[in-house]
């Protein structure tokens, strides 16, 4: 049995046309496959996160109890604190606090969330430092919402800078 030229030519398209098939539709299908595979068991891993949440619940009263034997100093206003914070901060960088308004507390789930607002006045820099400081220290909680304001003087022919600054404190009850 002969192979002609024709007979060739027409294994030879098959063989491009099977590799061609391969590259374009097989090969992804095979990687969406082993992708599908590893989010599948990324998936029934998750699903022990329920238990996970109860055991570190579970563990963060167990601190609670040993930190309150022994007698930890903790401060019955955190906003007196924030206040004084603020106060030697901005002193520090020459701002001015004009506004601290009452606290928003919020009650859900079983977390109260507090959020602090209040405004500065002064440079630039000297805002930004405050923030910084502010940011750094996990005691004061979370900056949730910055608002810089320029305002313009007529009287003075100045422009001034304010910064209104949103805290949020989140406490487990």
């Amino acid at each position: 049995m002969k192979l002609n030229k024709k007979n060739k030519l027409l294994i030879a398209g098959f063989c491009v046309v099977l590799y061609i098939c391969y590259s374009f539709a097989i090969s992804n299908t095979l990687q969406y496959y082993s992708e599908y595979k590893k989010k599948q068991q990324e998936i029934a891993a998750d699903s022990d996160m329920p238990k996970l949440v109860a055991q570190l619940m579970q563990k963060e009263k167990q601190l609670d109890q040993v930190l309150s034997s022994y007698d930890v100093n903790m401060s019955d206003s955190f906003q007196n604190d924030l206040l004084k914070q603020l106060t030697s901060y901005s002193d520090s960088y020459h701002l001015k606090i004009t506004d601290f308004k009452e606290p928003h507390i919020i009650s859900q789930k079983g977390f109260t969330t507090t959020s602090y607002a209040f405004s500065l006045e002064g440079s630039f820099n000297g805002c930004l430092a405050v923030l910084n400081k502010i940011e750094n220290n996990p005691v004061l909680g979370n900056i949730k919402h910055i608002n810089f304001i320029k305002k313009r003087n007529y009287k003075t022919n100045t422009d001034q800078l304010f910064v209104e600054v949103i805290i949020q404190k989140n406490k487990g009850v």
